[in-house]
C-alpha cells in the first residue's frame, strides 16, 4: 500500500457520520477516505488516502483487552479492504463487516 496515512481519532465527527449516511447514535469504528486503488488507473493522487480508526467506540464495544485488539485488527482490515476496492457488502460476506 502506498500513499496511505493511518490516524487514530477519538470518534467520528458529525460531518463524517452524515457524509456516510449514519445517524449521530450509530457506531463507526473506522473510515477510509480516498480513491480505491482499482478506480485510480495510472493516476496517483498527490495527497495520501486516509484510514481513520475511532478509539472511543472501539473501547466502548470491547469488554477485554483481547476483544479490543480483535476489533482494532478487524477494523483496520475492513478499511484497508476499502482501499483495495471492496464494498461493505463484499466485506460482510467475508466476515469483515
Amino acid at each position: 500500500m502506498g500513499n496511505v496515512s493511518i490516524i487514530i481519532a477519538d470518534k467520528a465527527s458529525p460531518q463524517q457520520m452524515a457524509e456516510n449516511g449514519l445517524a449521530p447514535h450509530d457506531v463507526l469504528y473506522g473510515l477510509y477516505d480516498g480513491v480505491p486503488l482499482p478506480e485510480r488507473g495510472s493516476y496517483v493522487p498527490p495527497l495520501p488516502d486516509v484510514i481513520t480508526i475511532f478509539q472511543e467506540p472501539i473501547e466502548r464495544a470491547s469488554r477485554s483487552m483481547e476483544e479490543l485488539e480483535e476489533q482494532v485488527v478487524t477494523t483496520v482490515r475492513h478499511e484497508v479492504a476499502h482501499y483495495f476496492g471492496f464494498s461493505d457488502n463484499e466485506l460482510d460476506k467475508m466476515g469483515l463487516g
